[in-house]
C-alpha cells in the first residue's frame, strides 16, 4: 500500500537530513564515520592601502611614473576563504532541500528511490578534478563569477576575490546516502511499527 511504502521511503529521507545536519553518514561495516570540513585556503595580495585588521607584511616597490623614479609601500595581504572549515553538504541549505525519496513495489520488494541535488552524489563519493578550478575567496567571489568567464574581466582580483587551483582539486567522500547500522535499526522499528498501526492487531 502506499502509504506503507512512502513511509519507509521517508524514513530514508530522514536519515539522509540527519547525515547532513550531523555531518556524518555511512563508514565501513556501516559504522558511522565523521564528515570532513572544508580544507583552509589562503592566498596572498598586493595592495597600497594599509590594512585596518588581518595578517600582512610591508614591501618597497620602485617606480617611474611621468619620468620620475618614486619608491612606494606595498602590503602584502593574507586573505583567507571565506568557507575555510566550513561544511559543504550544510552550508547552503540547496542540498537538504532537495532530498526527495519514493517507496515501489517491484513483485514482492519494496525499493526505495532516492533522489535530490545532482552534486550530492559526487559529494557522497567524492572526486578529482583536472583542473583549472576557480575557487571564490570572498562572497563577491562567489556571485561576481560566471562560470566559464574569464574572472581576470569580471572586476575580480586575483589573490583577494579568487585562486586558481591549476591542478585541480580533490574531494574528499562525505557519505550520506546509505544507511549506518544504526539507521537500518530504526528503518526495522518503523517497519514494525507502521504494519502494526495498519494491522491494527490483526
Amino acid at each position: 500500500m502506499p502509504p506503507i511504502t512512502n513511509g519507509i521511503a521517508q524514513v530514508a529521507v530522514e536519515w539522509m537530513s540527519e547525515h547532513i545536519q550531523n555531518s556524518q553518514g555511512r563508514g565501513a561495516g556501516g559504522k558511522t564515520v565523521a564528515h570532513l570540513p572544508l580544507k583552509n585556503v589562503t592566498s596572498v595580495f598586493k595592495t597600497t592601502t594599509k590594512p585596518r585588521k588581518g595578517v600582512f607584511s610591508t614591501r618597497y616597490q620602485t617606480v617611474t611614473v611621468d619620468g620620475k623614479t618614486k619608491v612606494r609601500k606595498l602590503y602584502l595581504v593574507q586573505q583567507s576563504g571565506y568557507r575555510n572549515g566550513g561544511h559543504p553538504l550544510r552550508d547552503t541549505g540547496d542540498l537538504f532541500r532537495s532530498l526527495h525519496a519514493d517507496g515501489i513495489m517491484v513483485g514482492e520488494t519494496i525499493r526505495i528511490k532516492m533522489g535530490g541535488n545532482k552534486y550530492g552524489l559526487y559529494q557522497d563519493r567524492g572526486f578529482k578534478t583536472k583542473g583549472p578550478n576557480y575557487i571564490p575567496l570572498t562572497m563577491k567571489g562567489k556571485r561576481g563569477h560566471g562560470t566559464g568567464n574569464n574572472p581576470n574581466k569580471e572586476n575580480l582580483s586575483r589573490g583577494k576575490d579568487f585562486m586558481m587551483a591549476w591542478k585541480g582539486v580533490t574531494v574528499p567522500a562525505r557519505p550520506f546516502i546509505l544507511p549506518t547500522r544504526d539507521d537500518l535499526r530504526t528503518l526495522g522499528v518503523s517497519i514494525y511499527l507502521g504494519l502494526k498501526i495498519l494491522l491494527k492487531g490483526k
